[in-house]
């Protein structure tokens, strides 16, 4: 019987587990916080989005998108819902999103180890990894229980790394599989927050936070002499620090890189993408004509959330008391450039405590897209996070997670992957 030990208790660790057990493995699953899955249970607000039946390059950025084409062609994400399913997890699609049908992540981390417990995986909780070392024929996963201070040892003939990345940090995420896949010889491209909130400069921030709006977002980065542009459409939401909303986690990632390699990032936001800025144009002038001595802030009131319009006035050097009909032309346009061209300079992104998903990670030309396999090591797997892959938002990272989770754990006890 295979012995397998798995570093991590969340998604892809999860998976694994279940995947290597029912292969017929002995498994022990180590984890540091008190109960596996705390990650999880926080994913899609509680929700636990877990797939998506829309697939395509741009749904994942890092390294090698031939990676990604090789991991998904051995286990699909209709295989990883299928595999999901037979195992007793019901799902629901909604828009192409699919949940459990609780739509309660603490179900999905229920189903977790309820199938575990009953095919006698072990679970070490509680528990800090602090070396994992190989003789040649079998590992040795050194570990260190919190209310013990005497070191133990479990020994394994396959190891799979499965401990998430650096985002969620305040979840109990750390660097130990990092610095574990490096002394097996793996090297790491840098790690910068993704998924997350971006800090913005705006001497009116106090007065937007909290506003939320639909708009179109264009992320503009430049760095070592180019230039690049990313766009975005969803909901924006006004903060103290700056500015967060899907539309803006979504580029966060770039503006992350570009400041990783000292460059620099902007946002531009259009507040009203369905208008041409020429359309909009003369919306504002058919309204200057009918205000009927309205001030401009009366005149203009349904177009947009009060405190953003007071704002956009404030910028276009407009009085918000001052007469509708009596603004000029040039006025109008400057109202209309704000409006469909708000400017914010990027100063930097929230940390990891507040990122969703690690951008970087472990070279994926190191490891083997049909096992998870370590190409340097035989016997060692590594999954989820811990690669140079990070999804977008829409349930494409634990979609990710759990492809990974079971080709390791499957490959780990001798099995392959069936159709």
């Amino acid at each position: 019987m295979k012995r397998i030990a798995i570093i991590g208790g969340g998604a892809s660790g999860m998976i694994a587990a279940l995947a290597a057990a029912e292969a017929g493995a002995s498994v022990v699953v180590l984890e540091h916080n008190d109960k596996p899955g705390k990650k999880l249970a926080a994913t899609g607000n509680g929700r636990c989005n877990l797939g998506n039946s829309y697939l395509d390059a741009d749904c994942y950025r890092g390294g090698d998108s031939a990676f990604l084409t090789e991991v998904f062609r051995n286990c699909s994400p209709e295989q990883v819902r299928g595999f999901l399913s037979k195992h007793g997890l019901s799902l629901k699609e909604k828009n192409g999103y699919f949940y459990p049908r609780s739509e309660q992540a603490r179900s999905v981390i229920d189903f977790f180890t309820a199938r575990l417990t009953a095919l006698k995986v072990s679970f070490l909780t509680g528990c800090e990894v602090t070396d994992i070392t190989f003789d040649g024929k079998c590992y040795t996963v050194s570990y260190q229980q919190k209310d013990r201070k005497a070191s133990e040892t479990v020994v394994a003939d396959s190891v799979i790394l499965a401990t998430g990345g650096l985002a969620g940090n305040n979840l109990g995420a750390g660097p130990f599989g990092y610095e574990a896949a490096k002394c097996f010889g793996h090297s790491v491209t840098p790690l910068f927050p993704a998924l997350v909130q971006l800090v913005t400069e705006d001497k009116h921030k106090k007065t937007l936070s909290g506003v939320r709006s639909e708009a179109t977002v264009t992320l503009t980065c430049k760095s070592g002499g180019r230039e690049t542009k990313k766009c975005e459409s969803g909901e924006v939401l006004f903060t103290d620090y700056g500015i967060s909303g899907i539309a803006v986690m979504q580029l966060s990632r770039y503006a992350g890189e570009a400041f990783l390699n000292s460059g620099s990032a902007s946002l531009s936001i259009d507040f009203l993408p369905e208008l041409s800025e020429a359309e909009l144009l003369a919306d504002m002038k058919e309204r200057r004509v009918s205000s009927n001595g309205l001030t401009v802030e009366q005149g203009l009131t349904s177009m947009l959330q009060r405190n953003l319009l007071y704002v956009i006035l404030l910028r276009s050097a407009v009085d918000p008391e001052s007469h509708f009909s009596k603004l000029s032309d040039d006025k109008l346009k400057m109202l209309c450039t704000e409006m469909k061209q708000f400017k914010l300079p990027v100063m930097g992104t929230k940390d990891f405590a507040s990122a969703q998903v690690t951008a970087g990670g472990i070279n994926l030309c190191e490891v083997c897209p049909d096992s998870m396999e370590s190409r340097f090591q035989k016997g060692l797997y590594i999954t989820g996070e811990l690669l140079d892959v990070d999804g977008t938002c829409g349930g494409y990272n634990l979609q990710f997670a759990f492809a990974t989770g079971i080709l390791a754990g499957l490959a780990a006890a001798g099995r392959e992957m069936r159709s």
